[in-house]
């Protein structure tokens, strides 16, 4: 087995290192929990590099109070130790699983956590075969979201990482949408936009591409086909890129030519419900409150607040394109909304044999008010 020591105060890894332990203490020191938690088991590829900052695509990570371990095979062992100096990287022999269940015994971890919202059960049965040869006396429990609270709160170096991403969908749906003839496809415009925010530095799509013209629009997350694009068409363009590892989201609806009356009606009311949420969404309120703020708005307008805008108002961003916390009326938008949490608002209107109007920005939640990334125009844009 190779082993390979760096300084463990260096680097974001050490900060982030000693939050998940704080975090752990609090959570042990709950008087409702029936167990401690005296390590925990890192699986999740994001989770994993939010930890440690290793971007690699293998690897596991063993946390205790005493131990902070990646395990990983020899093809990133020399990436780990350079982007994680506050975690010993260990290059397993064998199977992982064995050489987790070994480093548990040898520091005495009683009662091992695993994301259970993650690990598959293939690796559940091979880590708990480990467990019993290698470490019989301890306990896995498996838990999930324990890294939640540390991750939907953004530090600055997080925010200006999303800002970048933002600002590069920002031109690139400005350089499109200033292109769009009739008889363009769906998937051309998708394939201008990835290739623009490509050429200025996104490493990648935050999800595919949403293009939705006509009638497609009342699907909120169609797929670009081959429909070519019609005068009047109201046309949904979701999209977002990818920067140093984290994600921007974005939603402008566009029209070619004059719309009809209808596109007026509903693009305002989405438009008013937008501005009414980002206007008064703040830390301390709960998802579900801020999902208020918006569907309340087009249920004034006259609009089925369910049936015509069926899906949440938004959600968080980072180094997932869907993380909490949820601006959401079902029982996942429960949740408070803390300072320094980076979500999307995106209400929408769906009208099928219509098509649909959706607008969504980016914004930090502060104290008392949030701050809007976005920079794209959101008035009503008439190309072509």
């Amino acid at each position: 087995m190779t082993e390979l020591n760096r300084d463990h105060s260096a680097g974001v890894g050490a900060t982030r290192l000693a939050a998940l332990r704080r975090h752990l203490a609090s959570l042990n020191a709950d008087p409702a929990r029936t167990g401690s938690i005296v390590a925990i088991l890192i699986t999740q590829a994001d989770n994993r590099r939010y930890l440690t900052g290793f971007t690699g695509s293998a690897g596991q990570v063993l946390v205790s109070a005493t131990d902070a371990v990646i395990f990983t095979d020899f093809r990133y062992v020399e990436q780990a130790s350079v982007q994680a100096p506050a975690f010993t990287v260990v290059q397993p022999e064998g199977s992982p699983w064995v050489a987790i269940a070994r480093r548990a015994s040898q520091h005495g971890v009683a009662h091992l956590a695993i994301e259970s919202d993650d690990m598959t059960v293939d690796g559940h049965q091979r880590l708990v075969a480990s467990m019993a040869e290698h470490a019989p006396g301890c306990a896995i429990v498996g838990e999930s979201g324990l890294l939640v609270p540390l991750r939907q709160v953004k530090d600055a170096s997080e925010v200006e990482k999303i800002r970048r991403a933002v600002l590069i969908g920002d031109r690139a749906i400005e350089t499109v949408t200033a292109g769009l003839r009739p008889g363009m496809t769906e998937r051309e415009i998708a394939w201008r936009l990835e290739v623009v925010m490509r050429e200025a530095g996104a490493t990648g799509l935050s999800f595919p591409t949403i293009v939705a013209s006509g009638p497609n629009g009342a699907m909120p997350h169609h797929r670009p086909g081959n429909r070519e694009i019609q005068v009047g068409d109201p046309i949904v363009i979701d999209m977002g890129c990818v920067v140093d590892g984290y994600c921007s989201d974005m939603t402008r609806t566009v029209v070619v030519g004059e719309p009809d009356a209808t596109f007026w009606n509903v693009y305002r009311t989405v438009l008013s419900a937008q501005l009414v949420c980002e206007d008064g969404l703040r830390a301390g309120m709960t998802g579900k409150e801020a999902d208020a703020l918006a569907r309340d708005t087009i249920g004034r307008a006259g609009f089925d607040p369910v049936v015509s805008f069926g899906h949440s108002t938004g959600h968080g961003v980072g180094m997932a394109i869907h993380e909490p916390p949820w601006l959401s009326s079902s029982e996942r938008g429960s949740a408070r909304i803390p300072v320094g949490a980076v979500v999307t608002v995106e209400p929408g209107i769906y009208l099928p044999g219509w098509g649909g109007v959706r607008i969504e920005d980016i914004v930090v939640v502060g104290e008392q008010r949030c701050q809007v990334l976005t920079t794209a125009h959101k008035q009503p844009v008439v190309v072509g």
